[in-house]
């Protein structure tokens, strides 16, 4: 059964978040903390709940060019972050979808990185500071604004990717990056996604690291499948590692005339179908993963080749199919979970339950930042 919120608060301080919490753990009420709540889920239960806005949370605090440093309050888009960065030839190399209508506070939140992350890490690895209010109030403030900052027990990872279900984020400290001279993306094309294997494994072996690759099982109207190869860095190095790269595949890409279009097209193919799937598994299990993913006969494809991360867009799904399709995945060390479901429908198939000793490490931990559980509409998923 899908929950409704009694009501949407917006508080536009910590203090206030912090007594939003301790009100909620007095009177036995459920907070779910949103930002701009593109990637919410459904809230399943009966128990009453409220949202938690973090809109009114805006604005950039301190932003060091000379530092590479960012610190901006949890509800500021991530679109007014990078106009920012822009003016100061700088950006934050982050591409999951619609990445433009987040904000940084839920971006930090859901732990997103995309398909950059082959050139320039995990979002995790560049969320250099946190604050945070816990699940019974307390104001916490997590990491700093330096790569190295803390010794013993990282409190800030946890918290990266953790949805909402610790602590409400109310700003983040980001380290950026320069504008690469050049951004050039490469496009290799077949009849089939499956056509496309080899060369994706061979790009993984090759001498020179892409920043992104992808396969997407197509990039526009009417157009096949593709290998979507993205380059970063001056004009020379760019030329020497596409030239290292078809030596070593034994092919010639097509350039893309428009790198910017085309990867905004392949990082939102697909997001907002009405059901998404996200499927993993080990890279050298790309093909046996697309194959059980096809069964599921889905509108859209696209896969991060270098994780072997897919998301999986269906106009419908049929939980048997689900359920087989995750069960062929999970026989080959690969999980599927369901990302995306109609609010007024039900969740499709089964979920998958963590080990014992992974259960017993995450209810610790959430006993730990929500002692009076809170933040129960965050988790209602598991």
């Amino acid at each position: 059964m899908t929950a409704t919120p009694e009501s949407v608060v917006h508080p536009s301080s910590d203090a206030e978040v912090a007594e939003i919490m301790i009100d909620a753990s007095r009177e036995g009420v459920g907070i779910f903390p949103l930002s701009s709540g593109h990637r919410a889920h459904p809230v399943r239960g009966e128990r009453p709940y409220l949202e938690l806005s973090t809109t009114r949370l805006d604005g950039i605090v301190e932003y060091e060019p000379a530092d590479l440093t960012l610190t901006a309050r949890a509800g500021t888009s991530l679109a007014t972050i990078d106009e920012a960065l822009r003016a100061h030839g700088q950006w934050a190399p982050f591409d999951p979808p619609n990445v433009g209508e987040r904000s940084i506070g839920g971006l930090a939140a859901v732990g997103d990185s995309g398909p950059l992350w082959m050139g320039y890490g995990e979002l995790r690895n560049h969320v250099l500071g946190m604050t945070v209010v816990t699940g019974d109030g307390r104001m916490l403030s997590l990491g700093g604004r330096v790569v190295k900052n803390v010794a013993g027990y990282d409190l800030l990872k946890p918290m990266v990717g953790s949805r909402g279900s610790l602590a409400v984020v109310t700003s983040v400290c980001l380290r950026v990056y320069p504008e690469p001279s050049v951004d050039r993306v490469l496009l290799l094309r077949r009849d089939r996604l499956s056509d496309l294997v080899a060369a994706a494994h061979s790009v993984g072996t090759a001498p020179v690291m892409p920043v992104s690759s992808v396969l997407v099982d197509r990039t526009g109207v009417n157009e096949s499948p593709a290998l979507v190869i993205r380059l970063h860095g001056v004009e020379e190095t760019v030329g020497a590692d596409q030239a290292s790269l078809e030596g070593h595949l034994g092919i010639v890409f097509e350039q893309a005339p428009s790198a910017t279009a085309l990867c905004t097209a392949v990082r939102d193919r697909g997001a907002t179908s009405n059901v998404v799937l996200v499927a993993s598994a080990l890279p050298s299990a790309l093909s046996e993963v697309i194959r059980a993913l096809e069964r599921l006969e889905p509108e859209t494809i696209v896969a991060d080749t270098y994780a072997a991360r897919f998301r999986v867009g269906l106009s419908q799904a049929d939980p048997e199919a689900v359920g087989n399709a995750r069960a062929s995945i999970e026989r080959l060390g690969g999980t599927l979970r369901v990302a995306r479901f109609p609010a007024d429908g039900a969740e499709v198939g089964p979920t998958s339950e963590p080990s014992p000793a992974e259960k017993d490490l995450i209810i610790g931990i959430e006993k730990t930042f929500d002692p009076m559980g809170v933040l129960w509409p965050a988790r209602s998923r598991r």
